[in-house]
């Protein structure tokens, strides 16, 4: 199967860092890669973050179908990946898998980034000495895609957790599906927080200095970042943890603005795993936790996998 990840420019110098022929109008294209055997492009729409997020959701569901469109005809893309925020604004990629004109596939490929930030806590946990049973645990963005998936694994196995989000409605359905001590709450309220995972579709930073609690762990999955480099000068003692990275073969650089060597993105992983295993299946919507482990067998098998901790792509 051939792949496309398509998403969106993460902020204004990625323009910069792109060469001038991949840039076309709307929407930026790479040359094909081969991965491992696995031919396919990275896409992105010619938008920023606060564009894809405040722009009529129609103009920007549009611009997605329409490069879906050229992926598929012009480039002979049969499973696409929705990164970032096109996510957000297509109900979990849902909305792309029922268009009609595209026949391919699609995945948003959160299924392995919820399976690597799991496995980025438990991995700062031991490697800081940690009793999760001993913690308070906040998660930003728990009835997402990626929050909904960690807080069924992880709320279980801390002290206490506090599930945030902006929607009263969408925490009280998350405590249906939730085990375990904790509380839903609007209010970013986390200074009592030991752990913080981050997964939320905000165009920009949330969390601030005044946030944080002395020697906090921050796991950041969002993209763009919900912490700053500029807030860590600031708060020496936190430590930020990348949440959806994984090491990849150095032998296959993604061409993506910020994505260190031997690094990628775990969601892209997941879509060029899926081509090289040839499922022709969506996975849109809520996370199926059957399929999240399907997704950690194929990283072992194809070395995709989070070997080490890393503070936006710098080891820690």
């Amino acid at each position: 199967m051939k792949f496309a990840t398509l998403s969106h420019l993460l902020n204004e110098n990625n323009i910069k860092q792109i060469p001038p022929s991949w840039i076309k109008n709307d929407y930026i294209i790479s040359p094909e890669l081969d991965i491992d055997g696995a031919k396919g492009y990275v896409i992105a729409l010619n938008l920023l973050p606060k564009q894809v997020i405040e722009f009529p959701r129609e103009y920007i569901r549009n611009k997605i179908i329409e490069t879906a469109l050229i992926a598929q005809n012009k480039y002979g893309v049969e499973i696409i990946q929705l990164g970032a925020l096109t996510t957000s604004v297509t109900n979990g990629a849902k909305w792309l898998a029922d268009q009609k004109e595209y026949t391919g596939f699609v995945t948003h490929g959160d299924s392995y980034t919820a399976s690597v930030t799991i496995h980025a806590v438990l991995k700062a946990l031991e490697k800081f000495n940690k009793n999760s049973e001993e913690l308070i645990l906040a998660i930003i963005g728990a009835y997402g895609i990626i929050g909904e998936a960690i807080s069924k694994i992880l709320v279980p196995h801390f002290k206490f957790s506090k599930l945030i989000g902006r929607r009263k409605e969408k925490l009280d359905e998350l405590t249906t599906k939730i085990k375990g001590n904790y509380e839903t709450t609007t209010e970013l309220y986390i200074k009592d927080s030991d752990v913080i995972v981050t997964a939320t579709s905000h165009p920009t930073a949330l969390l601030k200095e005044k946030h944080l609690k002395k020697n906090a762990i921050v796991v950041d999955v969002s993209q763009p970042p919900n912490l700053t480099q500029d807030i860590l000068a600031l708060r020496k003692d936190v430590i930020r943890i990348d949440g959806g990275l994984v090491d990849f073969p150095r032998a296959y650089p993604m061409p993506i603005p910020g994505i260190p060597k031997g690094k990628n993105f775990a969601c892209i992983a997941e879509v060029i795993m899926q081509a090289m295993e040839n499922e022709e299946k969506n996975h849109v919507g809520s996370i199926d936790l059957n399929h999240m482990k399907k997704t950690e067998k194929w990283g072992e098998k194809y070395d995709y996998i989070l070997k080490e901790l890393t503070n936006f792509g710098k080891k820690i």
